[in-house]
């Protein structure tokens, strides 16, 4: 069973890294533990068991208790269903939206803030090819499709 544990936004990695430690520490029956940076507040816990999370959970500072369920007039800790964690675990490519000459700005890397043309993109790799507006002479950069912002699409893609 997969448990959502209340953690201080921001702080996720540094609580799953306590909560590692403590189980690691403890011996208790806790399988995983996973964070994501697309789920802010909450760790995933795989346990048998909430009433084991709980207790670990009570040993790490900024944790908030685990996600409850209410079903009529009871209340109990609710475990995650995996289907509804796919698009966390499994994220999807940047660059699946973006086509060749959509005007995108850099928005992490040396050319940060620059805007650029796609004159490339590679969607196996995630990657795209941009050649930036205002450089005098067109310089071809290979960047992440996490790296840009699109400004405007182009929708036929020429």
């Amino acid at each position: 069973m997969i448990y959502a544990l209340k953690a201080t936004a921001g702080q996720e990695r540094v609580v799953a890294e306590l909560l590692y430690t403590e189980v690691k520490n403890q011996g208790a029956d806790i399988y995983s533990v996973f964070y994501s940076t697309n789920l802010k507040g909450y760790i995933l816990v795989e346990a048998d068991n909430p009433g084991t999370v709980a207790d670990i959970a009570r040993e790490v500072p900024n944790t908030r208790g685990l996600i409850l369920r209410v079903k009529g007039d009871i209340t109990t800790a609710g475990t995650v269903p995996i289907e509804e964690l796919e698009d966390t675990l499994a994220p999807k490519k940047a660059v699946v939206k973006i086509n060749k000459g959509d005007l995108v700005e850099l928005i992490s890397g040396p050319f940060k803030g620059e805007k650029a043309r796609v004159a490339r993109v590679d969607k196996e790799k995630d990657e795209l090819t941009v050649e930036l507006i205002e450089a005098a002479v067109p310089i071809p950069i290979t960047v992440k499709g996490d790296d840009i912002k699109v400004l405007e699409s182009r929708e036929d893609g020429e």
